[in-house]
């Protein structure tokens, strides 16, 4: 049985690559936002280093992590994404499965490197509530870019993944 796999244009394969990225890290950064403006900050209460560290995150912090989440959407998440719209019937139930449980296991390591970064600078004082709250955090953010990037993707290649599932179950 030869399925033939529809091709996608330039456009599409770009939008699958910076779209899903875009989105999922304007959203945090939107609540972050709508925050500020519900609970001002002042500035003379924050501090001088206040100011310092916001934009440290601006300029440093959101480019490189820009930059890593497009490095891994193209190397590992673009190719994953695609087998599985190859191989399963339910494309988006799958993959928010798949795409739930590595986030999980990533939050987790995320939150037990920022349990120990905080420890070690509390002279090893550990708390497992610290931890859990940590792991917990850290695999909320994960969850929800995760979801993100699988609802953009899903919704990008809707017409390419209706028209491979008819090819799928003819017969010759």
């Amino acid at each position: 049985m030869h399925i033939e796999k529809p091709r996608q244009s330039f456009g599409k394969r770009l939008a699958k690559l910076f779209l899903p990225v875009l989105i999922g890290l304007n959203v945090p950064f939107l609540c972050i936002e709508i925050d500020s403006l519900l609970n001002p900050i002042d500035l003379d209460k924050a501090g001088k280093f206040a100011m310092e560290g916001s934009q440290a995150f601006d300029y440093i912090l959101v480019p490189v992590a820009f930059l890593i989440l497009l490095l891994v959407q193209g190397l590992i998440i673009i190719p994953a994404w695609n087998r599985i719209c190859w191989k399963y019937r339910r494309v988006l139930l799958s993959s928010l499965g798949i795409g739930i449980i590595f986030s999980v296991i990533l939050g987790a390591l995320l939150g037990y490197l920022v349990w120990a970064n905080q420890s070690a600078l509390n002279n090893n004082q550990t708390n497992l509530d610290n931890l859990i709250n940590s792991g917990l955090l850290m695999s909320a953010f994960v969850i929800a870019y995760s979801i993100l990037n699988i609802i953009t993707l899903y919704l990008l290649d809707r017409s390419y993944i209706k028209h491979l599932k008819p090819q799928k179950f003819k017969s010759n």
